[in-house]
């Protein structure tokens, strides 16, 4: 058996000092020592995140790592992460998340005789005013846990995110994998173009991450998709890039067909973010001619895909549908499947 941990996890950190023992004391368990590598990548946090990540490196130094970074970037942490990572295998933590230390410590039982290039588990999404709890399972899926799928099919149907991903750590060198610098929704990038390389995934039922949801202040509320909606678009842009550069380099078809299912959610969720949640609508209207102009002109087969929603979104911007209105209409239109095709993706 290698001398290298099984497992790494980055844990990129930003002024978290209200959550981040909660998740730092997650890892911390003796069948864990020397098998489990936590880096801790602080991102110019001007609370004591620092002090704290330096008493954990300091009482347990068979488990944690420091780098200590003087911007605040997310994307630039993962890529330092990863860079510096020795593990086999290597997945994201979110500094306002925790992990099942129990969960955890079955997927490294796991991994110590894996060879997949991607292992994916379950999740549970925490609401952080009520503590209330949602699962969310692939075998609800229709996945078959512990078999090793060769296509992408699979998670075409469970949408991988950071809180079910792991990687061959090797997988994300070798393929010189990199987050973009300097702006938000970089983790879409970290589910989308490692999968132009996976050959093998394996899912376990392992209940590990713990995702919390209904926080104002998180990238993914209405208000912040809002103000940051270009950096959204400078994601999708790359991933369109990627998407016709597997094209030319003769990728094999399903994971061509993976990327292009993860495009086209995001094509038609950016449709949404610029047609509702922009308060200002001339603003949003004008936001989105410019996002239709770029697909028309270099992406139009994803444009195909959303053309339709967004003649409805159009409509709902015009006569002013909030979002609340907009999310009930939602619901009662995705009990018909005729509508399902417009609104699915947001």
């Amino acid at each position: 058996m290698s001398d290298n941990p099984v497992l790494t996890i980055a844990v990129p950190i930003y002024n978290m000092e209200r959550w981040l023992e909660k998740n730092l004391e997650t890892y911390r368990d003796k069948k864990l020592y020397n098998r489990l590598e936590v880096i801790c990548v602080n991102n110019a946090s001007v609370d004591s995140s620092k002090s704290i990540v330096t008493k954990f490196c300091l009482e347990t130094p068979e488990i944690f790592h420091l780098i200590d970074r003087e911007i605040d970037d997310y994307g630039a942490a993962i890529n330092d992460a990863i860079s510096f990572a020795s593990g086999t295998y290597f997945r994201i933590v979110d500094s306002d998340d925790w992990v099942d230390t129990n969960e955890l410590i079955k997927q490294v039982d796991k991994l110590e005789a894996c060879e997949v290039d991607a292992v994916l588990t379950d999740y549970q999404l925490v609401n952080m005013r009520t503590g209330a709890m949602q699962p969310v399972y692939a075998g609800d899926k229709g996945i078959e846990y512990y078999r090793t799928y060769t296509t992408l099919e699979a998670p075409q149907k469970t949408l991988p995110s950071i809180h079910t991903t792991t990687y061959r750590t090797a997988l994300l060198k070798e393929n010189r994998f990199f987050m973009q610098n300097g702006i938000f929704y970089t983790d879409e990038e970290y589910v989308v173009l490692p999968f132009l390389h996976v050959k093998t995934i394996l899912y376990f039922p392992y209940d590990i991450y713990r995702y919390q949801v209904a926080n104002p202040q998180q990238s993914m509320s209405p208000m912040n998709r809002a103000k940051l909606y270009l950096h959204r678009e400078k994601v999708l842009r790359r991933l369109i890039s990627e998407y016709y550069i597997a094209q030319r380099n003769n990728v094999k078809p399903q994971a061509i067909a993976y990327c292009k299912a993860r495009i086209n959610l995001g094509v038609g969720d950016h449709f949404t973010t610029l047609y509702i949640y922009i308060k200002e609508r001339k603003k949003g209207r004008m936001c989105a001619k410019q996002w239709k102009t770029f697909l028309q002109s270099e992406a139009p087969e994803f444009w195909v895909y959303v053309r339709r929603k967004v003649r409805a979104l159009y409509l709902l911007n015009i006569f002013h549908i909030s979002l609340p209105q907009y999310d009930k209409l939602k619901a009662q239109l995705l009990r018909l499947k005729w509508f399902i095709a417009f609104f699915k993706a947001s």
